[in-house]
């Protein structure tokens, strides 16, 4: 009986044994049919299975069921390959010759040297922001990231908080406005080069659920990272002027043991704006064991500690004063150096253990444990009342604030030509400290933001069959942060007393009344303190299923985010500041569906479609957390409800697709801090200091996208893409102020509905065009050049002027009413064209690799482009707006591209 059933095992491995097959191949350059050693070829559909080509470019893989896939080859320097692959029992698929189009302007360019400091401001969170820049396989995000990505284009306008980024199934979204910190891996880009996977928009994740912006997912194992080592330098223009990098990848070895080590180093004394600087460092280190084919573990951490100096958006006037869209008020000479006074400061190391798991040849389940810890901080000069403030651009400090024309002219000229005024004077900082009684007047403090991140994620895929696969995934992450205002420099004085000098008359303006009266030191926390406790368990499932010509894939989310705060100070002002405070649950839940139609192997119809829900971030949901635990009244988690619908073509010497899209975002929560000049009732006097916080806002993304990539000859190809969208308010929230003057009260006080209704986003250029023309040399050199027309770009608008409020004290007559139509006009930016150009060499001894590039944006040098900017909530009333002298005093705050900006790379690769 034993030898029966042995025989019978015998002939069911055989048979499975049998009905695996081997897939080969050779990857060549299209341009001279040489062998492409190091490729990186991968088989999607199967479990994740991916192998390098070897130095006669072949490859093979083995064992593999039967089903459908995806073949993708990949090399830096050289478009992608894919090609489609059934599998119905053979022995051997032999691919033979796979050509790789030769693509090195891809390699390393110029909007790489964005960062994180220009993607936003502590002023206003209308900054425009750019999404991951990196290499994409949808022809329109490519030239989105690096053509109109230059100048502050976002696909289909959505913010950066609308995608999700995973790194090793890390999610490494902010709790408190779920954004992404690129710096935290900023100068890793030969790690983060090419992600396992990029989706566009709403398309299907293998990984997650996903956002409008898509899910970027970075796996960062020596397996699958290009063998070798890599040396580059670089000069560039921009926000710093050097960078180096090195990198070194051993993949695995016969022993199954792979490392992976990279470092850089970017810096500038200075950068193209005065006052800045630049200091940041890098490192990657990955550890990789395969134990047998079933499993292996990854070890892993990386970093990038960096200081970097901030620049300020100014209004026209102050432009105008100096002349230049280079002006910077948050810097002046201390002893013969130049200091700014607002410096960021980021450490956030990540530390992971991933354990891969091939459960069969059809399923697989990959796990991560990961920690991040360290802090970010922010500085800034703080004061007390009585003294003069520190900035130069104070408002009282402009020519426009004088009476007479002969005051305003005497007032620029003096302005403008003494340094003491049009920059920020240490000497006399430190002089009245020092002459004073102790007490500073002037102190530098940061804004501390010490995160504990500890994440669960485990990922499952499974290719039941030839025409269905699942994809599963559960995630916990719980965060601990700590905020906290942290005393710097005392600028030569004594003692910071840690009381608040705006308090009423009668209160004791302890920020903290456990400690009176107390005197703090360089180091100690003051002003505010407490910690935000946020978990969120998330789980996705997807089922994608292929049926001839119909590819179909139905996935859902279900998660729960709970959110609480603890203060540790007890602010005299609020009787909810210290101890912990009620615990928000809020659960959310998602569709999505994404159907492709081959019409044949070239022509392609895909439809996506979602619904679901986001929690409200952190800063949402208490608006003056620093301070005390109030909350807006029956909050709510935001509803998505988006759709494209797109034809694609790919054809051997053409890609193309056309999109049109739709994306409907209802009752999210927007929060903006001022000064706001208005009669707020017959009791609260003329202004207040605070929050204006919007609840229910409803926005709408319409639009559609044209993209062509035309290899018009072996050396010529033509890209262009464009995009239509209108992003706009689609209703007319509630708004509320969050300020110390309701203390007594609930904390805030509603101001009715802001008439927002069908005023623009100020998102992003909400039309744009790109084309371009690149000529590839067959001897590996190459020069190209993209015309750039970006329209439609508005400023960000102040809520408390569209509201009833707004018009408190005023007789509302026709004429008031033709007025305040013009007075509340959305500012407009003008269109701008914008040409760039690259160009570069690439050389090859043996097995040693050279290659030098270098791209130029903003050709034409134009200065006058206007890349965001934001109305000032003080002309908050009708009567104060309508006074020229105040709307130029007070007028919108604007950024501007800085001009002409370069990216020279030298590599060495071997």
């Amino acid at each position: 009986m034993s030898k029966l059933w042995l025989s019978f095992l015998t002939i069911l491995v055989s048979l499975n044994v049998y009905c695996q097959t081997k897939i080969t191949g050779t990857v060549k350059s299209s341009l001279d049919e040489s062998p492409m050693y190091d490729a990186k070829v991968s088989l999607r559909g199967s479990n994740g299975e991916s192998v390098q080509s070897d130095r006669i470019g072949y490859f093979q893989f083995i064992k593999i069921p039967d089903g459908n896939y995806v073949l993708e080859v990949v090399k830096e320097g050289f478009e992608s390959y894919e090609q489609e692959i059934t599998v119905k029992g053979e022995k051997l698929i032999e691919l033979n010759d796979l050509f790789l189009t030769y693509a090195p302007e891809f390699m390393e360019r110029g909007i790489v040297t964005l960062t994180v400091d220009e993607l936003g401001s502590d002023e206003s969170s209308s900054q425009p922001s750019v999404g991951l820049l990196q290499s994409s396989k949808d022809v329109f995000a490519r030239s989105a990231a690096y053509e109109l990505g230059a100048f502050w284009f976002r696909t289909r306008g959505y913010d950066n908080k609308y995608r999700d980024v995973y790194f090793n199934g890390i999610r490494m979204n902010k709790i408190d406005d779920d954004r992404v910190d690129f710096g935290n891996w900023g100068g890793l880009n030969d790690i983060t080069r090419y992600p396992a996977e990029v989706t566009y928009g709403i398309e299907s994740s293998d990984y997650a659920f996903g956002d409008l912006g898509g899910v970027t997912y970075v796996d960062t194992r020596p397996s699958v990272l290009r063998t070798g080592t890599s040396l580059s330098y670089s000069l560039t223009n921009r926000a710093y002027r050097q960078r180096a990098m090195l990198t070194h990848n051993t993949g695995l070895n016969a022993k199954g043991w792979g490392f992976t080590v990279s470092g850089s180093r970017r810096w500038a004394n200075e950068g193209r704006i005065d006052g800045t600087f630049y200091d940041a460092w890098a490192y990657y280190l990955g550890v990789e064991k395969r134990f047998n084919n079933n499993h292996s573990l990854l070890l892993s951490a990386f970093g990038a500690p960096n200081r970097r100096g901030s620049n300020s958006p100014n209004t026209q006037e102050v432009y105008d004063l100096m002349g230049s869209t280079n002006y910077n008020a948050y810097w002046g000479y201390q002893e013969g150096k130049k200091r700014n006074e607002r410096v960021r400061k980021t450490f956030e190391p990540v530390f992971s253990l991933t354990h891969y798991w091939n459960m069969s040849d059809k399923a697989r389940l990959t796990t991560t444990l990961g920690y991040q810890t360290g802090e970010n901080s922010r500085s800034r000069l703080n004061y007390i009342r009585g003294v003069d403030n520190p900035s130069p651009a104070y408002y009282r400090y402009m020519p426009s604030n004088e009476k007479t024309l002969g005051e305003e002219i005497v007032a620029a000229r003096e302005w403008r030509n003494n340094e003491n005024k049009h920059q920020i004077n240490w000497y006399n900082l430190y002089k009245k400290n020092i002459l004073g009684d102790g007490r500073a007047n002037y102190f530098l403090v940061s804004d501390v933001n010490k995160d504990n991140v500890f994440t669960f994620n485990t990922n499952y895929r499974n290719h039941v069959s030839d025409a269905f696969n699942i994809y599963a995934n559960l995630s916990y992450q719980r965060t601990i942060s700590n905020l906290f205002r942290q005393a710097d420099d005392l600028l030569g004085a004594e003692y910071i007393l840690d009381k608040d000098s705006y308090a009423d008359k009668g209160q004791s303006g302890d920020f903290n009344t456990e400690t009176p009266d107390r005197k703090a030191y360089v180091g100690d926390k003051i002003e505010y303190n407490y910690n935000i406790n946020h978990d969120k368990v998330d789980g996705y499932l997807a089922g994608n299923y292929k049926a001839g010509n119909l590819d179909v894939t139905l996935g859902a989310k279900v998660s729960n985010t709970r959110i609480q705060r603890e203060g540790l100070f007890d602010n005299y002002r609020y009787d909810n500041s210290k101890g912990k405070s009620k615990e928000y649950s809020f659960l959310d839940y998602g569709v999505k569906l994404n159907a492709t139609y081959k019409i044949n192997g070239r022509n392609y119809l895909v439809l996506n479609g979602a619904y679901y829900t986001n929690a409200p971030t952190t800063n949402e949901l208490f608006p003056q957390q620093r301070v005390n635990a109030i909350s807006l009244p029956d909050l709510e988690s935001a509803k998505i409800l988006s759709g494209d619908l797109n034809y694609v073509l790919r054809a051997p010497r053409v890609k193309a697709r056309a999109t049109a899209f739709y994306s409907l975002v209802k009752d999210e929560v927007q929060t903006t801090f001022s000064y706001f000049e208005r009669d707020i009732d017959a009791n609260d006097g003329s202004g207040l200091f605070g929050a204006e916080v919007l609840n229910g806002v409803d926005k709408e993304y319409l639009g559609s996208e044209l993209a062509l990539e035309a290899q018009l000859t072996s050396t010529l190809t033509l890209n262009g893409v464009a995009s239509i969208g209108q992003y706009i308010y689609k209703n007319n929230p509630d708004l509320y102020y969050f300020a110390d003057l309701y203390s007594d009260k609930e904390g805030y006080g509603y101001q009715g509905k802001a008439y927002l209704k069908n005023y623009h986003l100020s998102s992003s250029p909400q039309k744009a065009v790109s084309l371009g023309l690149q000529y590839r040399s067959p001897n590996y050199w190459w020069i190209g050049a993209t015309g750039n027309y970006l329209a439609d770009n508005y400023v960000n608008i102040v809520a408390s002027r569209r509201t009833e409020g707004f018009f408190n004290g005023v007789d509302y007559t026709e004429e008031v009413k033709v007025n305040a139509r013009k007075l509340l006009t959305q500012e407009k930016f003008e269109s701008v064209f914008m040409l760039n150009a690259n160009a570069g060499k690439s050389f090859r001894f043996g097995k040693y690799y050279m290659g030098i590039s270098l791209s130029v944006n903003n050709v034409l040098d134009n200065k006058k482009y206007r890349t965001g900017g934001f109305e000032q909530g003080r002309l908050a009333n009708y009567n104060a707006l309508n006074n020229s002298k105040k709307r130029e005093t007070f007028g919108n705050k604007y950024w501007y591209d800085q001009g002409i900006s370069y990216f020279l790379n030298v590599y060495f690769r071997f």
